[in-house]
């Protein structure tokens, strides 16, 4: 395998490219980045091939003259609407019956993990990811690694995530034709969550929520693997229109409001004399406007957007408290205000802003909440390279989620 590696999010809004490079010691280092505003994508799936192609084109060319190196296939990822999840268990014999027990041996937990998957999925849609939350043995629960311990029953509980077929093939489709490979694609959560999430945040429970332009997509975690995924078809591109209309004013200055002077807490966080100038339109003169005007416009959208993610999340678990963190990532976790918005929503402190750990570089400009995914695209991976091990179709060792550790005062 090269030793260099791409980390390519198609994002609505943006899409971003990451270039890391594996030393010898196979530690990673990013040593490129490159962005480019989005037109091929809505709601997270590609509507255009041609636009994405273009843009994403123009985004890796950004990454390769930033890093030096030519770049000829990536690693991506997927979200929004196209992404559905559920759990299931399967279970397999290890010993004959009158044999007595043995060893658990790798064969065995495979065996076990395609028992597990023995489940109908609709034509349209494809398994992604087969993440194993806990296995049994002889009735003992809760086991992380079942190998080479003695039994003779062995059962495993598994996340499922599939996704639309057609989505898969667009977005192949799209980066092939823009000259490039794809070596894997990977649900975009889940590469965010290995790139912001301790070990702890992973087994004492937690909430990602990507604040992307088109959609807002959450993963939680409990014990170390996903017990839920969900997307939410609203993002920051609603809030700019909001503000468009409300103002009377483009999209693109709309944009640079919200970015620049948007607040989407309490109004009394922006000073009183704090103004806000509104471009003429069609030779009509500037309006200055004060920046609690555009507050009132922005935290109404973004409650009742973490309310939906609230909802989505009671609906679809059982876990009612949660001892990590809920952890903002994407564009929109960089708005001032929404951490305390947030804490609001889910009534817990326990509330952070999501920044891809270091990974060596002296590049840091990809420590923002944006970069998460690519980040963590690339960060998901070191233990595949090391391994020579590239399965994309069954994560049946997924690396963040080989040790997990408040609980959100029933913020549920």
């Amino acid at each position: 395998m090269s030793d260099i590696i791409v980390g390519l999010d198609l994002g609505t809004s943006a899409i971003r490219v990451v270039i890391g490079e594996f030393a010898e010691d196979n530690s990673l280092q990013i040593i490129g980045l490159g962005c480019c505003p989005s037109s091929g994508l809505r709601n997270g799936a590609i509507v255009n091939i041609e636009s994405a192609m273009h843009d994403l084109k123009k985004a890796i060319l950004d990454a390769e003259l930033s890093s030096g190196q030519e770049v000829s296939s990536c690693i991506t990822a997927i979200g929004g609407a196209q992404i559905e999840s559920l759990d299931s268990r399967g279970f397999v014999a290890v010993a004959n019956h009158g044999n007595g027990s043995r060893e658990i041996t790798k064969s065995d937990v495979d065996r076990v993990l395609e028992a597990a998957t023995a489940v109908v999925i609709p034509m349209d849609r494809k398994i992604l990811h087969v993440i194993p939350q806990q296995y049994t043995i002889d009735g003992q629960a809760g086991i992380k690694d079942p190998l080479n311990n003695i039994g003779v029953r062995l059962e495993a509980a598994v996340h499922i995530i599939t996704c639309s077929v057609t989505s898969i093939q667009n977005i192949q489709r799209c980066i092939t034709r823009a000259g490039y490979g794809v070596d894997s694609i990977m649900l975009k959560t889940l590469a965010a969550a290995q790139a912001v999430m301790t070990a702890e945040e992973l087994e004492l429970g937690s909430i990602l929520i990507d604040l992307g332009g088109g959609t807002t997509d959450v993963l939680v975690v409990y014990k170390g693997a996903p017990i839920c995924t969900a997307s939410i078809p609203v993002g920051g591109i609603l809030v700019t229109n909001d503000i468009a209309i409300g103002k009377g004013i483009s999209f693109e200055t709309a944009e640079q409001i919200k970015v620049k002077s948007g607040c989407c807490w309490e109004p009394s966080l922006v000073g009183a004399d704090d103004d806000v100038i509104i471009p003429g339109v069609g030779g009509r003169a500037p309006v200055s406007v004060p920046k609690s005007d555009i507050c009132n416009i922005l935290q109404p959208r973004m409650r009742e957007l973490l309310m939906l993610v609230r909802e989505q999340i009671i609906q679809k678990t059982t876990v009612r408290q949660l001892s990590g963190n809920i952890i903002l990532v994407g564009g929109g976790a960089q708005m001032f205000g929404i951490v305390e918005l947030a804490q609001d929503v889910f009534n817990t402190e326990a509330v952070r802003i999501g920044i891809p750990s270091t990974l060596g570089s002296a590049v840091s400009e990809y420590r923002t909440p944006e970069y998460a995914t690519a980040a963590g695209l690339l960060a998901s991976n070191i233990d595949k390279h090391a391994a020579k091990d590239y399965n994309i179709q069954k994560e049946k060792s997924f690396g963040f989620l080989s040790g997990l550790a408040k609980f959100f005062k029933d913020f549920f």
